[in-house]
């Protein structure tokens, strides 16, 4: 055996050890989530619009839609704009409240007035319909 196919051995059983530490870190969060059906659909549409958002921001200049209500929000996240977009089909419904909404600073996630918080100084988009919710 050659020293570089060795090297090789050494680098695979490397990246090998880091997955397992990474799925014995995460795996528990994915059975969790798994066993209560609306908290794994509450997941799915944070991280669906968190990764839009950040795909909007990145072909925007860091800009996010526009948030001067709620209609011109989706409409930047729905429909095409040049060679950008669409970045969503619809906004999902947060199935705590059955709210399809987002709504613009103010007060903290949680208030329950919206399926969707969206801090427009930070980027941070959160669940709207609990405390327990907002911080995940």
């Amino acid at each position: 055996m050659t020293e570089e196919t060795r090297w090789s051995y050494v680098k695979a059983v490397i990246i090998i050890v880091i997955l397992a530490i990474v799925a014995v870190k995460v795996v528990p969060q994915f059975a969790q989530a798994s066993r209560e059906p609306k908290i794994s659909k509450l997941m799915d549409g944070l991280q669906q619009m968190r990764s839009q958002l950040d795909l909007y921001k990145a072909q925007h200049e860091d800009n996010l839609p526009l948030t001067d209500s709620f209609k011109s929000f989706k409409a930047g996240l729905t429909t095409k704009m040049g060679q950008h977009g669409p970045y969503i089909r619809k906004i999902p419904m947060n199935p705590f409240n059955s709210l399809a909404t987002v709504r613009f600073d103010g007060q903290p996630a949680g208030s329950g007035a919206a399926g969707w918080r969206l801090d427009t100084k930070t980027g941070l988009f959160q669940a709207d319909d609990s405390p327990g919710h907002a911080v995940l």
